[in-house]
């Protein structure tokens, strides 16, 4: 099983951690006056989730990688949108400003990608099973 995407994607996906996550050791120039720590947020926390899935991925099939690639295709730009949408500051009782929706929506993204790798899972092994059994 060749695996170049995956492995490029934790790769690339721990180059953007480690440069946005040194915002919060104090380093000036991500976090100058006039940069976005909301966008540092961003990218940290939706590369931490595709690190994760990358790496849960690697040990399967190439299905289970082009059947979560349709759903983040569709799923990271809508979110971008949506925080860049959102307030810097919201002072309403439900308070959705940028940080918010992006732990949100990051949170909601790692759930539904574990959601349909094991979803994807149980398909193929339920396959399996009935083609063994007939």
């Amino acid at each position: 099983m060749k695996k170049p995407p995956l492995i490029i994607g934790i790769l690339s996906s721990a180059v953007f951690l480690l440069t946005t996550g040194v915002c919060y050791g104090g380093v000036e120039f991500l976090c100058a006056p006039g940069r976005n720590e909301n966008l540092a947020i961003l990218v940290m926390l939706f590369t931490a989730s595709i690190i994760i899935i990358s790496f849960t991925l690697l040990f399967f099939n190439n299905q289970f990688f082009y059947s979560w690639f349709r759903f983040t295709k569709y799923f990271l730009p809508i979110a971008i949108i949506l925080v860049v949408l959102s307030p810097s500051i919201d002072s309403s009782i439900f308070g959705f400003d940028k940080e918010f929706m992006s732990w949100f929506l990051a949170s909601i993204f790692l759930l539904t990608s574990l959601i349909l790798i094991a979803r994807k899972w149980w398909q193929i092994r339920k396959s399996d099973s009935q083609i063994l059994n007939t």
